[in-house]
């Protein structure tokens, strides 16, 4: 076997930009167009916002129930199967969202998209990219992930120009097509499930004299879910997802509300995500060279002060500062997910042990768009939302910092 193609690239950095595709036409689109469309859907649907909100928990409620099953289904059907299925039934949810003739036909849309974003986005990627990486894993998962950013500060002003002159449903009939356009080709042409299947070893793969792979070191999910490092760091992960969640899906709506107009507010999404972008990179530089512990903690220090200065947006400089680095925040939920659980837990039965953990991210996800839309359509302000996100973003923090205690505590215990 050869760790390098012919003129040096490893195929695993073509799987990067698979990732970082289907990161862009996926997760970004419904990110950018849930907050792009929470004030063009619910007045056009007489609907308040916490009722166009619960589309986003449909959504995460049918990928907490995909993560239940995701390592199952990833060893009978492969990733790559699972990802253009879940693409192709991605683009279709789109342009069901156009022709909802109500918010409930909506939601059942949203529940669809649910099982098909979470089949073929981050818990798909992460699976492949710890198969082809044993170097730069975080850097990889980041240049991955950026596609959330990068599209987003293409997506939030397209989207945004699209709703105010051809209106939202025919915009989502756009977006559908785009999708599927794009996604379908790249996934059936290039992703490629084991580096065997492309004659070559993991990047930074050390090899023996006879090529065999050596045994993939770590716990199974029955054996993880018994420590406390995984109940432990379980928290942490809800209460990123819901931040996450509360930011993405109603940062335009909040600057809107506190006097910009929606046309100032799309470039703040774009700062947001291009952020995003920026942070990824950053920090998955940072999980490669510090480690997931020290990266870990810079990455959700910022995220509190993030929501800290949320509270102060209505200062135009101070929106701004706030939106950019939100990226080093929210880069917790796709890269330092995905690197701390195969840090703590190992390789051997890593899709199911991030199965296991999405499902109470998904969780998360689930609870804060329509638990900040409610503070909202009861106080008329999302600054107390944001004010209790930054006290439990705190409680993160300290969370994360005993993860890892905890795993040098069982890890003693357990070679003793």
């Amino acid at each position: 076997m050869k760790n390098k193609e012919k003129y040096g690239l490893h195929y695993g950095w073509v799987i990067v930009f698979v990732g970082f595709l289907l990161m862009w036409f996926v997760t970004c689109v419904f990110s950018s167009c849930s907050g792009m469309m929470v004030k063009p859907v619910s007045e056009d649907m007489g609907i308040t916002r916490s009722q166009f909100s619960l589309a986003a928990t449909f959504f995460s409620v049918a990928g907490m129930i995909v993560s239940i099953f995701v390592g199952k289904m990833y060893r009978k059907f492969t990733v790559k199967k699972t990802m253009l299925a879940g693409a192709i039934i991605f683009a279709l949810c789109n342009a069901g969202f156009g022709i909802s003739p109500n918010i409930y036909v909506y939601y059942i849309f949203a529940f669809i998209a649910g099982f098909a974003a979470m089949s073929s986005t981050m818990t798909a990627i992460s699976t492949l990219l710890s198969r082809w990486f044993n170097e730069k894993r975080g850097l990889a998962l980041a240049l991955a992930s950026t596609g959330s950013g990068i599209g987003g500060v293409i997506m939030n002003p397209f989207i945004g120009k699209l709703v105010t002159t051809i209106g939202w449903r025919k915009t989502y009939f756009v977006v559908a097509v785009i999708i599927a356009v794009v996604l379908i080709p790249a996934i059936l042409l290039l992703i490629k499930d084991f580096p065997s299947d492309k004659g070559v070893e993991p990047y930074g793969e050390k090899i023996n004299g006879s090529f065999e792979k050596e045994e993939e070191s770590g716990m199974y999910a029955f054996e993880a879910r018994k420590t406390p490092m995984f109940w432990l760091f379980v928290p942490v992960c809800m209460i990123v997802s819901i931040s996450c969640n509360c930011i993405m899906h109603h940062t335009v709506a909040y600057a809107t509300d506190i006097g910009y107009d929606y046309t100032f507010a799309a470039g703040i999404a774009s700062v947001l995500t291009a952020g995003l972008a920026i942070g990824k990179i950053i920090m998955g530089q940072l999980f490669d060279s510090m480690g997931s512990r020290k990266a870990g903690t810079i990455s959700l220090s910022i995220y509190v002060l993030c929501l800290v200065l949320y509270l102060f947006a209505d200062n135009t400089a101070i929106l701004y500062v706030s939106t950019a680095i939100f990226g080093f925040g929210g880069s917790f939920a796709t890269i330092a997910f995905s690197v701390i659980v195969q840090d703590i837990f190992g390789k051997k039965d890593y899709a199911t042990i991030f199965g296991n953990i999405t499902v109470f991210s998904s969780l998360g996800g689930a609870i804060g768009s329509p638990a900040i839309a409610a503070v909202y359509d009861t106080l008329g302000t999302y600054k107390p939302a944001w004010a209790c996100l930054a006290i439990l973003m705190f409680v993160a923090l300290i969370f994360l910092n005993i993860v890892f205690i905890s795993k040098e505590k069982y890890e003693k215990n357990y070679a003793v």
